[in-house]
């Protein structure tokens, strides 16, 4: 009687081993399935976040939490997926200004961010109001309050490893109290001070950059200014860049600007070197 019990016990667990190795078979695909799901998802995270490294002028935004300096360039972070934060500290304290961007997602392919810059330059404007070294403005001159705001969309589209991003802004600088500034006929100054002077400066831009080979990349760019009603009315700038991009940490830039632009005293035309240095962390 034993033995046939034991019999059956071992045809019931005969029967059974079959199911139970394909339902322990079913549990680790499903195991393996969510572990390459979650490398996928990581690796696009990680993808997502190295593209987003040092993209000040495009419509991308820095990723959330990531800090950005440059040697002369602004400090950008990251405050949202949807909005990045900007100062420029070397004028910080001689004239306050913030600039923030907001990612408004991808339209037909297309990053949509717009920008909005705040810009209270009296003070600098003041300080340069002096006899001397370092004076560019006579000082018997009186400087109102002014406000600078400007604000501008910009769309990047992405062409492989490139990313191309188009700008279209405008600038007002509303004044209060008496006025007796005069132009500051400096190249890539005046077409940024022009606003002061009437009421309103457009600026268009175009933009490229990408990777050349291996870390090393370029940025090249086009930016035009018009002013209307405010003597020389208009200014084009052009700028291109070799870019050495060590990690996501550090990021060094060599290349030239060139300017050409109507002053009151008629066109001039300028080129001058550039150079920065930026870290990420």
């Amino acid at each position: 009687m034993m033995a046939t019990r034991w019999m059956w016990m071992g045809v019931v667990a005969m029967l059974l081993m079959p199911a139970l190795a394909s339902a322990q078979d079913a549990g680790s695909a499903e195991v393996e399935a969510s572990a390459e799901v979650e490398a996928e998802r990581s690796g696009g995270d990680d993808a997502d976040a190295e593209g987003r490294a040092f993209v000040g002028d495009t419509a991308l935004l820095s990723e959330v939490g990531r800090w950005e300096v440059g040697l002369f360039g602004p400090l950008r972070y990251g405050l949202s997926e949807e909005m990045e934060l900007a100062v420029h500290p070397l004028l910080f304290f001689v004239a306050p200004n913030a600039q923030l961007k907001v990612g408004h997602g991808q339209r037909g392919g297309w990053h949509v961010a717009s920008t909005y810059q705040l810009t209270y330059p009296t003070p600098l404007l003041r300080l340069l109001a002096r006899e001397g070294i370092g004076g560019i403005l006579p000082s018997d001159r009186a400087v109102p309050h002014i406000v600078s705001l400007q604000g501008e969309l910009r769309v990047t589209r992405e062409m492989g490893a490139h990313l191309l991003s188009l700008g279209l802004g405008v600038q007002v600088a509303p004044r209060v109290g008496e006025s007796q500034l005069v132009s500051i006929d400096l190249p890539f100054v005046y077409p940024r001070t022009a606003a002061m002077f009437g009421w309103a400066t457009g600026i268009a831009s175009v933009h490229m950059q990408g990777p050349i080979a291996g870390k090393l990349g370029y940025e090249a760019d086009v930016r035009a200014f018009t002013y209307p009603g405010v003597d020389g009315a208009f200014a084009v700038e052009q700028g291109a860049s070799l870019r050495f991009d060590a990690s996501q940490g550090f990021m060094a830039q060599l290349g030239y600007r060139l300017s050409y632009a109507g002053y009151p005293f008629g066109t001039m035309f300028n080129i001058v070197p550039t150079l920065e240095l930026a870290w990420g962390f």
